[in-house]
């Protein structure tokens, strides 16, 4: 993964606009829309693909939302809100 130190990083109601809109609108898009890097965009759409989605009538973990500031924790947040894990 890329290094992301220093780097500004997405909010998660950034990562669940992406979610939402994924295919709709291209790397550099979201980061002119943000005001992030291209790398973190790459770096958050690699997050988003190791989600997994939850089975029907499955909730989230309670513990899906604890964020330590770090890119992984926000895009689980913002999956969770979406029926990912």
């Amino acid at each position: 993964m890329t290094d992301l130190a220093g780097k500004k990083l997405p909010s998660v109601q950034q990562v669940e606009t992406i979610i939402e809109t994924y295919g709709r609108f291209s790397i550099t898009d979201f980061a002119e829309r943000f005001e992030l890097e291209e790398s973190v965009i790459e770096a958050t759409l690699d997050c988003m693909r190791r989600l997994h989605r939850l089975p029907g009538g499955a909730e989230p973990p309670a513990i899906a939302c604890y964020r330590d500031d770090k890119l992984e924790s926000i895009v689980r947040c913002a999956g969770a809100k979406h029926g990912y894990a």
